[in-house]
């Protein structure tokens, strides 16, 4: 029974950069282990000791999901599911834990864009337009 599963990301900036980054996340969605992929052509990447720290502020979206194909990852992905569902993501198209699928997609088909931070615990904080955040501004005092 598999207990993490890795999360695929591209952090969000100001200037469209797309650095990729790579997370190992266990069942109540911590991060284990984090690296910064500085080229793929290349194959190198970069370990992130004290994530929490060096990643604080920092705004990720999900770009894709895998698993371990030997392994039964229906436990972790329920997990994962459940904390999308939470925040008003559907996932469709779910494939069956022995069906080939599971290596490509093996959430399914999600339908917004997820985005999500580390807290200070090192736990995600997943976030999705599904959820309908409003900008509200706050008149400073005179």
């Amino acid at each position: 029974m598999a207990s993490e599963i890795l999360i695929n990301s591209y952090q969000v900036t100001r200037q469209n950069t797309r650095d990729a980054y790579e997370f190992i996340l266990n069942n109540e969605m911590y991060v284990t282990e984090c690296i910064r992929i500085e080229s793929i052509q290349k194959g190198l990447i970069r370990p992130i000791k004290n994530s929490t720290t060096v990643l604080e502020g920092m705004l990720f979206e999900l770009s894709h999901v895998r698993v371990n194909p030997k392994l039964d990852n229906s436990q972790i992905i329920y997990y994962l599911t459940h904390a999308l569902n939470q925040i008003g993501v559907r996932i469709t198209n779910q494939p069956d834990k022995d069906s080939m699928a599971i290596c490509f997609k093996p959430l399914g088909e999600i339908s917004e864009s997820v985005r999500f931070y580390l807290n200070k615990e090192g736990k995600l904080i997943f976030l999705s337009p599904a959820m309908r955040p409003r900008l509200v501004y706050s008149k400073p005092k005179i």
